[in-house]
């Protein structure tokens, strides 16, 4: 059985490793420790200097870069579209900047801008349904197409028919009555009263987060889309800035990667992830050339990216 003496001698030796501890802390290892402290410090502070230097200087770098792409943006893509008419089709969320360098854009590619399309929010909301098919079904009526499709498929074959294609769909007035029965529904936006159908398409693609199912659904619907507008028309670009992480979100996604996540449209619809500004607005120009050419490209930085711009031709 363990008596006192052994708590207490197991006591002094506590307190008298504490005071050789202190003694020598106090003493010749003091100095030592300081002077290492005072080293990490200093170096620490000098790599910290230098980082901030090569942040800036390469903050410069891309700002030059930026300001040279956008110098030299009209030259690049002056005439490359001319003949051609382009409808932009701007999905939820979508940046608002994005949506006019690339009108801008088109323009300058000697293009005509058929329009601006805003899908609202409403078109992804599940519980809305009902609405949108009815909607759809009014459109469908208004305009006089014949298709045994229904609900949302509907509703794509009816926007499709409006923006893209050979021929227009309907009369002049029957047009602009579908894109008012759409408009009232709260179902798109758009700048034109009446669409005249154009033969290529942009879609502005804006971010979406949730869950995987419902992040999944919503991808499946925006594949529906550009997948109709390429379909209907010579060709379609799927442009779009980098994505971020919506917080508290699980998963965040944009209409860029729901392309090329799946093969068959990503053979189809050509992608630009960088399309915010910079060289962006160009690419997608570029791309829509490849395009018509029949040359399916996907240009950026983010995953799926098959080069980061296009070779430019003369």
């Amino acid at each position: 059985m363990i008596d006192f003496r052994y708590h207490l001698v197991s006591i002094i030796s506590v307190f008298l490793a504490l005071a050789v501890g202190i003694v020598l802390g106090a003493g010749p290892l003091q100095a030592n420790l300081g002077d290492q402290l005072g080293d990490q410090v200093a170096a620490l502070r000098t790599e910290k200097q230098a980082l901030n230097d090569k942040l800036t200087t390469s903050e410069k770098a891309v700002d030059a870069t930026a300001q040279y792409a956008e110098a030299v943006q009209q030259r690049v893509v002056s005439g490359r579209l001319a003949s051609h008419r382009v409808v932009v089709v701007v999905l939820p969320s979508a940046d608002g900047t994005m949506v006019t360098n690339l009108e801008e854009v088109v323009r300058q590619s000697g293009a005509v801008l058929t329009g601006t399309v805003t899908v609202s929010p409403d078109w992804f909301d599940a519980s809305q349904a009902s609405d949108r098919a009815e909607a759809a079904r009014s459109a469908a009526a208004t305009l006089g197409l014949s298709t045994s499709a229904t609900g949302d498929d509907l509703l794509v074959e009816v926007v499709t028919a409006l923006t893209v294609g050979v021929t227009a769909s309907g009369t002049s007035a029957q047009r602009t009555a579908a894109v008012k029965v759409l408009a009232d529904a709260g179902l798109i936006d758009s700048s034109a009263a009446e669409l005249t159908v154009a033969d290529l398409a942009v879609v502005v693609s804006g971010d979406y987060a949730g869950t995987e199912e419902a992040v999944g659904a919503r991808s499946d619907t925006v594949r529906a889309l550009v997948t109709a507008l390429a379909g209907a028309s010579r060709g379609a670009v799927v442009a779009g800035g980098e994505t971020l992480a919506a917080a508290g979100q699980p998963v965040t996604s944009n209409a860029v990667q729901a392309v090329r996540e799946k093969s068959e449209t990503a053979a189809l619809v050509a992608t630009v992830d960088h399309a915010r500004a910079g060289a962006g607005p160009a690419t997608v120009v570029l791309a829509l050339e490849d395009v018509l050419d029949e040359r399916v490209a996907h240009y950026g930085i983010s995953a799926g990216a098959t080069a980061t711009v296009p070779r430019v031709l003369p």
